[in-house]
C-alpha cells in the first residue's frame, strides 16, 4: 500500500504545484503529508491561506495496525503584529484499524497549530512549530472514544522552497472501554523534510 501511495504522489506532482509535501520517518514509521493551497487552485485573491490537507502514517508497533489516513481543511495566516508567527486552525477526518480484533477508529478532530521563525541573526531561518488536534467522544465514531494528536518540530529552511526538520509526535486513538480504552497509536521522534512546489 505504501508503494502505491508514493507512486501516486510522484505521478500527482502537478497537483501539488504551488503547494507543499512533507516526508518524515524513523526506523519503524513513515509519514507523508500534503497541503494543497486552495487559493492557488482557483486563482483567488487569498493564496497561501486556505488548505486541503492529506496525510498517511504507517507505523510498526506492538499490534497489527493499519495506516492512519487523514484528510481535512486548514486556515493558516500570519499573526498581525508578531513578526515571524503563523497561526493555523482547522479540522480533519481520521481513520484506522487497530489490532487483531480489527477495532475501527474514526474521528473528526479540531486542530490548532503555531509556527514561529526565530528572530536570530542567521543566513538560514530556524523555525519551531507545534500542533494539537483533539476529538472528544461526540466527534469520534465506529469503536472510537476520542482522538488526540500532539506534535512539535524544529526545522531549518536551507533554501526558500525546502525545510529539514526533527520532530516528536504522540497520537492517542482511544477506544470505548469495553474495547480496550486508552490506546497510544504512536509515540516517537522522527526526522524529515518539506518541499514547497
Amino acid at each position: 500500500m505504501l508503494k502505491k501511495l508514493l507512486l501516486s504522489l510522484a505521478l500527482g506532482t502537478e497537483l501539488f504545484a504551488q503547494h507543499d509535501v512533507s516526508l518524515n520517518l524513523n526506523s519503524d514509521d513513515i509519514e507523508v503529508n500534503g497541503n494543497i493551497d486552495l487559493g492557488e487552485l482557483n486563482r483567488s485573491d487569498y493564496p497561501n491561506i486556505y488548505f486541503l490537507t492529506l496525510g498517511f502514517l504507517d507505523v510498526d508497533n506492538r499490534e497489527s495496525t493499519d495506516p492512519l489516513l487523514q484528510a481535512g481543511f486548514k486556515l493558516r495566516q500570519n499573526v498581525t503584529g508578531v513578526q515571524g508567527l503563523r497561526f493555523g486552525l482547522g479540522f480533519k477526518g481520521t481513520y484506522t484499524e487497530v489490532g487483531n480484533q480489527e477495532r475501527k477508529h474514526s474521528a473528526i478532530p479540531l486542530g490548532v497549530e503555531l509556527a514561529y521563525t526565530l528572530p536570530i541573526d542567521s543566513a538560514i531561518p530556524v523555525i519551531i512549530s507545534g500542533a494539537l488536534d483533539y476529538a472528544p467522544s461526540v466527534l469520534s465514531f465506529k469503536d472510537a472514544d476520542s482522538y488526540m494528536e500532539r506534535r512539535i518540530e524544529l526545522g531549518v529552511q536551507i533554501v526558500e522552497q525546502a525545510t529539514i526538520f526533527v520532530g516528536y509526535r504522540k497520537i492517542d486513538t482511544d477506544f470505548e472501554k469495553h474495547l480496550g480504552g486508552d490506546y497510544t497509536y504512536n509515540d516517537t521522534g522522527y526526522i524529515g523534510f518539506k518541499i514547497r512546489f
